[in-house]
């Protein structure tokens, strides 16, 4: 084989391997539960949780010593999983009917964790139950916190109207319930983190001030809300598919080297 004629084999082969390389979204794999999902998964009453064999979901708060648990809520036809971190005299699950604390959501002092069994892009995110102040005795605009975990970043959703909210890091906010009584205030984040991979985040609720005071209004007066819907890609690494080039780079310069000993 000639020089021109290797020369040309190393470039298809190269040029076949790049092809490859850059289509990886192509074989991408979408994962996703609903609230339902964790519903029908055994999740209500428990402090962890399983759903759909990638997705884990917890439970956690500031406010106890014990461990609290998942709940479901339904408002305006939308289903949530928020959190009920209080106690009966028993040591059962109280509704969070103490304290002042919101029915079942995410308050300020807990945590809603979600883990993936692998990395990926968070590409949904639906948090339902965001209310401006007047609806359902709310004092506040509220305000959903979010962490993508390994400290890779942070936003949150502000609800700022009856069918709005803003989201800090920009991108896309569909409302998908009014903030309204009878409502769910439920609204979508499209790739809250852009395309950046990550292993899971947490949600929390921030307190936050009365627009028409300096006070701060406690319990169920302030933000809340609940997890409705997560959507994940995963994406295989570029880099196990440019392998393919290489391999094939291998095999034509074992038949080239065959070719000149025959």
């Amino acid at each position: 084989m000639n020089k021109q004629v290797s020369l040309s084999l190393f470039a298809g082969v190269l040029a076949t391997g790049a092809i490859v390389a850059f289509q990886p979204s192509a074989n991408a794999a979408s994962f996703s539960f609903s609230a339902s999902d964790a519903v029908n998964a055994g999740c209500v009453g428990q402090t962890n949780c399983n759903v759909n064999g990638f997705f884990s979901i917890g439970a956690s708060t500031t406010r106890n010593a014990f461990d609290p648990v998942l709940t479901q809520k339904t408002v305006g036809g939308v289903l949530g999983i928020g959190i009920d971190s209080s106690k009966d005299a028993n040591g059962n699950p109280a509704g969070e009917t103490v304290n002042n604390q919101s029915l079942g959501e995410i308050d300020i002092d807990e945590t809603l964790s979600v883990g993936f069994k692998s990395a990926g892009v968070l590409k949904a995110l639906d948090l339902s139950f965001l209310y401006r102040p007047g609806v359902y005795n709310d004092g506040v605009f509220e305000v959903a916190l979010v962490q993508a975990d390994g400290g890779i970043g942070s936003g949150t959703l502000r609800v700022t109207s009856a069918n709005s909210a803003v989201w800090s890091l920009g991108g896309t906010v569909t409302n998908l319930s009014l903030s309204s009584k009878d409502a769910g205030g439920s609204y979508r984040i499209t790739n809250p983190f852009g395309d950046i991979k990550i292993t899971g985040f947490s949600l929390k609720a921030l307190a936050q001030t009365a627009p028409t005071s300096t006070t701060t209004p406690a319990g169920a007066k302030n933000s809340d809300f609940t997890l409705s819907r997560v959507e994940v890609t995963k994406v295989p690494e570029p880099t196990t598919v440019i392998g393919l080039g290489l391999v094939g780079l291998l095999a034509a310069s074992r038949r080239r080297k065959a070719a000149k000993a025959n």
